[in-house]
Formats: structure tokens, C-alpha cells, sequence
């Protein structure tokens, strides 16, 4: 038996998977299995989705908490660790563990993630599909009971979450930004972030800081628990060949009775950066990094987004990239350099560990590499190995029911639920002259350095 809090992550590839879009088209994966995905709204404010899956070993109940990012981020980050630690009916860790191991080693999981300027809060059952259980026991509505129990009936002490285990908690969620700050490479990512976002609700990080845990009481967290049920918007995801009827039945069962008063938000999408901002910091580490963030032209989420995200593959986002290639490989100018995108704010990173003697060469090289995209410098067979990573990167997402909740669900906050093979549909048709124009709307915003005063070889601390 397992249970543990954890990110997502993928059971083992399974092969021979044979996609099925919403228009009734069929696109050959790469054979057997079929998936399909329906969405339909239960109570106010509450959505239910089903991805129906025949050919996994398991399957997973999710309910996911959108909310916008804003001053409260580390009260909501810290209900979902509360919630799974006890309920009314389980009101321990053990008694927990116990069912969850009668229920063939199902794994409880929580996480917090952040899309674009909304904070989403993520609580569910991963179990085995129920045609592998003994008499015909549906196990996916056992574990979506005790998913639903934990979420919606918590055990309380004097009206409030317990004292003892908010505490613990509190300490656990500290522990877990100590550990970003450790990591240098992630701490000057979040550092890039928040100076780049300091005047939008982006820059806020998604788990709150330090100095706000550890000011929140039982008190306040219950009430910010309470809020969570009235304010957000509530999508549980039903992933895998599951008894969606009886997890229907517990979603109105639980939530047609709430006060609910869903708060509605928008990301901010600055289309184009004015001055750039620098900032520059020094640690006792080997290695430098240089992180430099980048607005991208777009309106919204989907604002070109093929030809930008092919884009960015082909600057800085994978092995054949121009990042890799030249600035990594030719220049020996960085240890590691690579451009990530984020969609759900229209901006991309270049994230890089260097010598720190090395700042400006490296900056300058970076910089000349996307000029060479906006001139045209660049070759067809590698636009083709761009197209070709993403299409391979996007099929990957059929690989378990995990992967397939994790797709779905990340497009909860808009509700604008798309197939991964309609966007590899789209990059097909990527042109090098979509490439030079994605490339010509890209502006430089934020340039943040940690410089490492240690001596030392190659590092990435």
C-alpha cells in the first residue's frame, strides 16, 4: 500500500494507442486504445469530465479548485495538504492507509499548480481499473468516496481544522520553498518571475511565501477552506474505464447543496515589453544562472499559438535547437541553455547555468540566436525536427490515465477542453515564414543573474 503526496507522474507507456477526436475522426496514434472526452456541469459552478479509456491497468478520480492567484495563495496551497491528512470518517493518517490498502494500494495525491494568473488546487485517487477487481467490486467508486469524504467532510476541532495538524503542515509547505530557494536553478527561475510579474498577479509564487504561512491559523485556514467551496470553480475528472454513474451521483451528492458563488478571473497578457529590467544577485555557489524572460506578442492563450510554440522548440527547445546547438554546443558558453513557453501568460524563459565571467557573452549569443529566427537563419530540416518533437511530445499525453487528466484538466481554467492531436494537427501546418513572424514579436523583459562567487568546476547547485 501506498499513499503519499506527490506531483504527477506517469505510470508505465503503454503501446499501440488509437486517438479519437470530438468530431468523429479517427487519427492513427500508434493503434489500439481508444479515448474520448465529455464534459458536462453537475451544479452550479461544478463541472464533471469523463475520459473514457478501455485499454489501462488503472484509472483516477480528480477534483480540481481554480481560484485567482492573488494575497491568499498560501492559505488555499495549505487546504489541500489539511484535507488529506484526516476526515470525519477517517480521522487519522492510518485509518487512511488502511482503506486505501484495501483498496488495492490506491495513492491518495494532492498538488498545487498555477495557470496563468489562477491558482489550481488538485486533490485525487489514482487505483487499479475495476475489471482487475475480485466479485466486480467497482474500486474507482470506493476510492472516489473517500476522495469525496476527505474534500468535502474534513474532520474539525471546535469548528476548525486542528491545531496539530495545520501546524505540521504549515512546517511541511515551509520545508517545500526552503527547498526552491536551495535549488539554485529553480530559485533563479521564481526570482526571474516575480521581478518580471511584480505589478501582476502572475509574480505571485503559487504555494504564497514563508512570512504568510506561517501567520495562518486553524481560524483563518477553515474559513479560507470555506471560501475555497464557495468561491471556485469545481471540475472533477473521471480518467480511465470507471463507474462514471456512481462518480456522477457523488459530485451531486456533494456539491448541489453548497453556497456556491463562483468568483470569475482573467490572466493579464502584456503583448510587448517597454524597458528592460535587470536585476542581479550573488550566492556562495560554482555555477551562475541567467534567466531571461520574454513577452511574446500574444493577446491570449491561443494567439498564434502553433507557430510560437514551434517557435520556441526550435530557439531554444530541444536538442537540435539553436540554444543547444550553438550557444551550448559551439560556444561552449553555458552548461545547460534552453527556452520554455508559457502559454497561459503569453511569455517564454531562457534559462541558462554559466560562468558567471561569461554573463554578457552568453546574454549576447542567446539574443543573436532569436534574431537569427526573425532574419530567417535557420534550417527547414530543423523546423521539420521541431514539428516532428512536438507531435511526439503531444502523443506522449495518452499514455496513462494520469497524463490524460493532467492534459484535460490543465485547460480547466479556460474550459476550452482540446485534443493533443488538434494542436498536432496545427504545428503540421507551421510555415518558415509563421516561424519569422512568431520570432519578430518577441521582446526582451527581464534579465535576472545569480552570480556565483565560489570557486569551482561545472555545478548545478
Amino acid at each position: 500500500m501506498i499513499f503519499r503526496k506527490k506531483l504527477w507522474k506517469h505510470l508505465p507507456q503503454y503501446d499501440n494507442i488509437l486517438f479519437i477526436l470530438r468530431k468523429d475522426k479517427e487519427i492513427i496514434g500508434s493503434g489500439k486504445m481508444k479515448y474520448n472526452f465529455n464534459k458536462e456541469t453537475v451544479s452550479k459552478g461544478a463541472e464533471l469530465c469523463n475520459i473514457t479509456a478501455e485499454g489501462f491497468k488503472s484509472a483516477c478520480v480528480t477534483i480540481s479548485f481554480v481560484l485567482p492567484l492573488g494575497e491568499k495563495a498560501s492559505l488555499y496551497a495549505l487546504v489541500p495538504n489539511v484535507l488529506t491528512r484526516s476526515s470525519a470518517k477517517y480521522p487519522d493518517i492510518t485509518s487512511i492507509e488502511n482503506k486505501l490498502a484495501l483498496l488495492y494500494g490506491a495513492e491518495l495525491v494532492a498538488d498545487i499548480t498555477k495557470t496563468g494568473e489562477h491558482q489550481v488546487l488538485k486533490l485525487g485517487v489514482s487505483c487499479i481499473d475495476d475489471r482487475f477487481a475480485f466479485d466486480g467490486e467497482s474500486i474507482t467508486a470506493e476510492c472516489s468516496k473517500v476522495l469525496f469524504e476527505l474534500v468535502f467532510n474534513p474532520k474539525l476541532q471546535d469548528g476548525v481544522f486542528c491545531e496539530s495538524e495545520v501546524e505540521s503542515e504549515k512546517r511541511l509547505l515551509c520545508e517545500r520553498l526552503a527547498a526552491e530557494v536551495s535549488d539554485k536553478r529553480v530559485y533563479a527561475k521564481n526570482r526571474c518571475e516575480e521581478i518580471m510579474f511584480s505589478e501582476e498577479a502572475y509574480g505571485i509564487h503559487r504555494l504564497g511565501s514563508v512570512e504568510a504561512i506561517n501567520k495562518i491559523t486553524p481560524e483563518t485556514l477553515y474559513e479560507a477552506y470555506r471560501e475555497m467551496l464557495s468561491d471556485a470553480k469545481i471540475t472533477v475528472c473521471v480518467s480511465g474505464k470507471t463507474d462514471y454513474d456512481a462518480v456522477r451521483k457523488l459530485v451531486a451528492d456533494y456539491t448541489e447543496n453548497l453556497e456556491r458563488n463562483t468568483v470569475t478571473n482573467k490572466t493579464v497578457f502584456i503583448e510587448t515589453a517597454n524597458d528592460v529590467k535587470y536585476t542581479k544577485e550573488t550566492e556562495p555557489v560554482k555555477q551562475g544562472k541567467l534567466v531571461m524572460g520574454f513577452r511574446m506578442g500574444m493577446a491570449d492563450a491561443d494567439d498564434n499559438y502553433a507557430a510560437r510554440r514551434v517557435m520556441v522548440d526550435l530557439f531554444g527547445g530541444s536538442p537540435h535547437s539553436k540554444l543547444f546547438t550553438i550557444v551550448r554546443e559551439k560556444m561552449s558558453l553555458c552548461y545547460y541553455c534552453s527556452a520554455r513557453m508559457v502559454r497561459a501568460k503569453g511569455v517564454m524563459f531562457v534559462q541558462s547555468g554559466i560562468e558567471s565571467y561569461n554573463e554578457e557573452k552568453a546574454k549576447n549569443a542567446i539574443l543573436q540566436q532569436l534574431e537569427d529566427i526573425k532574419k530567417g537563419d535557420f534550417k527547414d530540416s530543423d523546423l521539420k525536427a521541431s514539428i516532428k518533437a512536438l507531435e511526439d511530445s503531444f502523443k506522449s499525453v495518452s499514455d496513462s490515465p494520469e497524463a490524460l487528466d493532467s492534459w484535460f484538466m490543465s485547460q480547466c481554467v479556460s474550459g476550452g477542453y482540446r485534443y493533443p492531436e488538434e494542436f498536432i494537427e496545427e504545428f503540421k501546418k507551421v510555415t518558415r515564414e509563421d516561424i519569422i513572424k512568431a520570432a519578430q514579436d518577441v521582446t526582451l523583459d527581464t534579465v535576472f543573474m545569480l552570480e556565483g562567487t565560489a570557486e569551482g568546476g561545472e555545478s548545478d547547485e
